[in-house]
């Protein structure tokens, strides 16, 4: 397995992150949510180490393991004291390689998931995300399938063992290490715990993106939620842009202008100026395959038309007329240069950086170039980064809100509308 190291001596300790090319992209297409389910399930409990006896380890070691996933990587990262390395390494080990996915944890940990997953489907902001998703990638899509009750209910432990032999196995993952230890330290450590891993016999996991829509004009996709006394508004639309490029870090900058900050146009317009949202703000959402650029907030229901017409307008204007302006480049190259020492301050923020490097393959000193970039930025490299990457005619609008009061609002805009109501279990 590849392994990236930085080492930072001003704490005894080491980060360890081994990630696999896996996270929610590589759920079945019937079995979506297995990722999460498994995932969850790796710390419940080993071979020979109970949920409680696995607690209990790390408190004695001083050492933490932690699981998650995201869209495109699932991730085992070790934070310990280098002075009991090896034994926390042992125990990451264990979590990783030998889970028991007991039956009973198994039931527990769904529970939990189907509790989340029905929040979800009665929150405005769930609903809207839960309905934009597969209208942006299209159903087939690894980014497109979103988790039902019936999706969960029905994975079994064999889907659990199905997906770790597939996807977190050594041929399929990459290490990333911070230490005050040496490089030469770390792996001989590494190698002690893991270096017998050996791929297993089942055909590893792919992922086909060819499915991935894009390029559709705007509509409206209305939602009905009665009674409802805000409505959400959610657009989006799938960019060219690479995360990897440095383009996105031009347009990132650009959208401070537009919809990134509080100080930014639709903030400033439906909150402060006009008053019908607590928030409006927009941003580029990136996944290794895809970057997404959303926009999006709750705004009074009586206010879902106006309010909906005001960021097609500004986003328009933002995209022609009125770019980026001498005071909004300076507020954004202040910010961005400012907030940079802060940003990676941490050993697991350089962890999270060096993660992101690799999934977006950026180089090594990305992050050490960032503030020579935004000081040779301007009004009109901006504008160029902005107008490239997002088109006002390509928006999918989602709303969520009483479609008794919110419809007639909704038609004076001109685009299409496909009324829903909001789906059950």
């Amino acid at each position: 397995m590849k392994v990236t190291y930085a080492r930072r001596t001003a704490v005894p300790a080491t980060y360890v992150a081994m990630s696999f090319n896996a996270g929610d992209a590589a759920d079945p297409a019937g079995k979506r949510g297995l990722e999460n389910l498994t995932m969850a399930l790796f710390d419940e409990g080993t071979a020979k180490l109970s949920a409680q006896q696995i607690a209990e380890a790390g408190e004695r070691l001083g050492a933490n393991v932690s699981v998650g996933g995201g869209d495109d990587r699932s991730t085992f990262t070790l934070s310990a004291l280098t002075a009991n390395l090896a034994p926390s390494l042992e125990l990451m080990r264990q979590i990783m390689r030998e889970p028991a996915f007991n039956p009973a944890d198994l039931e527990r940990v769904r529970n939990q998931s189907l509790t989340g997953l029905r929040q979800q489907m009665k929150s405005p902001q769930g609903i809207a995300q839960r309905t934009i998703t597969p209208e942006l990638f299209g159903a087939e899509s690894p980014y497109g399938r979103v988790p039902t009750i019936a999706s969960i209910s029905g994975i079994t432990r064999d889907d659990l063992i199905a997906f770790k032999d597939s996807w977190i196995r050594p041929d399929n993952g990459e290490v990333f290490v911070i230490s005050d230890k040496p490089l030469a330290e770390v792996v001989t450590a590494l190698n002690a715990a893991f270096g017998d891993w050996k791929a297993p016999a089942a055909v590893k996991g792919t992922k086909n993106f060819a499915a991935n829509r894009v390029g559709e004009s705007s509509r409206i996709i209305l939602v009905n939620r009665p009674n409802s006394p805000q409505s959400v508004i959610l657009g989006a639309q799938i960019t060219p842009l690479n995360p990897g490029d440095a383009a996105f870090v031009n347009f990132s900058s650009a959208n401070n202008a537009l919809g990134g900050t509080f100080l930014a146009r639709l903030n400033m317009n439906l909150r402060e100026t006009k008053g019908w949202s607590y928030g409006v703000f927009g941003g580029p959402q990136p996944r290794e395959k895809a970057v997404v650029y959303g926009v999006s907030g709750g705004v009074q229901a009586d206010r879902t038309g106006d309010s909906l017409a005001e960021m097609i307008r500004e986003t328009k204007e933002f995209l022609t007329e009125k770019g980026v302006t001498d005071a909004e480049l300076a507020r954004s190259t202040s910010a961005d240069i400012g907030a940079l020492p802060g940003s990676f301050e941490t050993s697991l923020a350089v962890l999270g950086a060096l993660q992101t490097n690799a999934l977006f393959g950026r180089p090594d000193d990305y992050q050490e170039k960032l503030a020579g970039i935004y000081r040779t930025q301007t009004t009109a490299s901006l504008d160029a980064a902005a107008r490239a990457a997002i088109n006002p005619e390509k928006f999918v609008w989602v709303v969520v809100g009483d479609a008794a009061k919110v419809r007639a609002q909704l038609e004076p805009l001109g685009l299409p509308i496909e009324q829903r109501e909001a789906e059950g279990e």
